[in-house]
């Protein structure tokens, strides 16, 4: 049987198309789509969907926005974080097809911009006929059933201390993949905020972790950064607790944590 592929020519014809057929897909670039749905939509065309706007705190970026698109706002209008991170993705072929939506929104394993989008605070906009909804990207685990993914929101952050890390084989995603955010500024000799992220087969994030670290005196002493491991460490591994993560990518987390902890000493 055929597949069935639908077409819209902004993002309020695209909801009421998936309020009108029942279990159909929105897709965006197809990069990673082994096979696609039998009904589905893609967000290539749709302007309103597309759309990339600078503002002086923040950008607001459309789902259907390319990495290319995203790229081409340059190395000094973006976080230095993010663009590091869609440097690194594929290839230039590749970011010109595939978008920030179908990144954010890839299921069951969160892609390389997950992290230093959660570590950014980056903040998701949700539609529907009626409503819209706003929900912080760290807490995202799908869309809600009958809205569309309308807008990202990432705020324009030039931290200090800026570490990404994509982590497994370089050239694909696996279920050996994840990325590794940390964003930390200073004020007085003292951590004034800290934000650390981990995406791939799980997210970790921890306000918690982020609030022990916040204050400390700089520089940190090797005492500090062996306390540091130990809350961190505790605090990933409740929550890989029946996740599908390997010893050697738990270890990778726990080392990329200590090198970024070493660069406050």
């Amino acid at each position: 049987m055929g597949k069935t592929i639908l077409y819209a020519k902004n993002a309020a014809e695209l909801i009421k198309i998936l309020n009108n057929n029942p279990g159909t897909k929105v897709v965006g670039g197809c990069t990673r789509i082994e096979s696609l749905p039998e009904k589905f939509i893609s967000t290539h065309g749709i302007k309103d969907l597309s759309h990339i706007s600078r503002h002086e705190r923040y950008i607001d970026v459309g789902p259907g926005a390319t990495l290319s698109e995203l790229l081409a706002i340059g190395q000094t209008h973006l976080p230095p974080i993010l663009y590091e991170a869609l440097n690194c993705i594929a290839n230039p072929l590749i970011r010109n097809t595939a978008t920030i939506g179908g990144n954010i929104c890839s299921e069951n394993h969160k892609l390389t911009l997950f992290a230093p989008l959660m570590a950014l605070d980056a903040k998701l906009e949700f539609k529907n006929q009626t409503e819209t909804r706003s929900e912080n990207i760290r807490y995202f685990k799908s869309v809600p059933e009958g809205f569309i993914l309308s807008n990202i929101r990432i705020p324009l952050v030039d931290a200090e201390l800026s570490i990404f890390r994509r982590i497994g084989h370089e050239h694909s995603i696996t279920q050996q993949s994840a990325s590794f955010a940390f964003l930390a500024d200073t004020e007085k000799n003292s951590l004034l905020n800290v934000h650390l992220a981990f995406a791939g087969p799980f997210t970790f994030h921890s306000k918690e972790f982020e609030n022990f670290m916040s204050g400390r005196r700089l520089p940190l002493s090797q005492k500090d950064i062996t306390q540091l491991e130990e809350v961190v460490a505790e605090q990933f591994q409740k929550a890989a607790t029946d996740q599908m993560i390997t010893d050697v990518m738990r270890q990778q987390f726990f080392n990329l944590a200590r090198y970024s902890f070493e660069q406050l000493t």
